[in-house]
């Protein structure tokens, strides 16, 4: 397979950066392997430069074989930006509360992640003011079948509609909720407490978000996190959701990350979603660990 990604033909500016790593690419759309990079050990100036145009260019990165510690996983984090720390404290179970943990493994007869989290198409906390501009998760212990994540190209969804469509959500904005997709998706489970649901009121984002480095416009849908679609009338505005989630998912723009111990896979949360997929966990243990980076606020075209 050619290491010139159709991203990279379409955005030269990239190109002298990113051909200093291996990368090979994971779809014809989006998606990169980095191989020969270890980040257990810190890295150059220069080198972190490089690892960040190409994950501007490449939306994802996959890098396997990747026994970062805890404090180690905090550090590298950071070299992408200031951490954000996730309102269920309850799952800030390691000694470094940056790290969100992901798991169906219980200690001391409480679970010390969260379980099932994640099972819809979302990008990480855009039910926020200033969502987060990526993600770093590094897979602890993995199931032997089962578990995948996968992940879907914005850019590439966006740029596949019909001009039509495109011309009508450019202008359109939606109202994001956490409160409902917790409701959703956790409804066997305590509500969020009073202070938790203060930290997350509803917020208002465009439709189509402009990559703050790269200009390229993207969807910024979610299922279940997106309640509404501001001045739309409420069937209109669910149907037009319902139409932008299912295009936005089609195999065409999806990449399915398998997963084994000690991947560490990166994500810019302005223009991917992701989904994760069941397993069986009553036999297999799982635990992931996540860290979010600080983003700024979407701005439209």
């Amino acid at each position: 397979m050619s290491r010139l990604s159709p991203v990279m033909a379409i955005h030269p500016s990239y190109r002298s950066v990113s051909m200093q790593l291996n990368l090979t690419p994971l779809t014809p759309a989006f998606g990169a392997e980095v191989q020969g990079l270890n980040l257990s050990q810190p890295q150059s100036d220069d080198t972190m430069a490089t690892l960040k145009a190409a994950l501007n260019e490449h939306s994802i990165l996959v890098l396997r074989d990747q026994p970062l510690s805890a404090q180690r996983h905090v550090e590298l984090s950071k070299t992408f930006g200031p951490l954000m720390i996730h309102v269920l404290k309850q799952f800030l179970t390691t000694d470094h509360p940056e790290i969100y943990v992901l798991s169906n493994v219980a200690e001391n007869g409480k679970p010390i992640g969260n379980h099932k989290e994640g099972w819809n198409w979302h990008s990480d906390l855009s039910y926020v003011e200033e969502p987060s501009m990526g993600s770093l998760l590094h897979a602890i212990e993995v199931p032997p079948e089962g578990g995948d994540t996968l992940f879907a190209s914005m850019h590439a969804a966006f740029e596949a509609l019909p001009k039509a469509i495109k011309d009508k959500i450019r202008s359109l904005k939606a109202v994001h909720s956490y409160t409902g997709y917790y409701e959703k998706a956790f409804a066997d489970r305590e509500p969020l407490s009073a202070e938790q649901r203060a930290k997350t009121p509803d917020v208002v984002h465009p439709l189509v978000r402009i990559h703050p480095e790269t200009h390229r416009p993207s969807l910024y849908v979610g299922q279940d996190i997106v309640k509404e679609i501001v001045g739309l009338p409420a069937e209109e505005s669910r149907s037009l959701i319902d139409e932008l989630n299912r295009h936005a998912i089609s195999d065409a723009f999806v990449y399915r990350h398998k997963w084994q111990a000690h991947d560490l896979v990166i994500w810019d949360n302005r223009c991917t979603m992701h989904c994760a997929t069941p397993y069986d966990d009553q036999r297999y243990r799982r635990v992931m660990h996540r860290t979010t980076v600080e983003g700024d606020r979407p701005f439209g075209a």
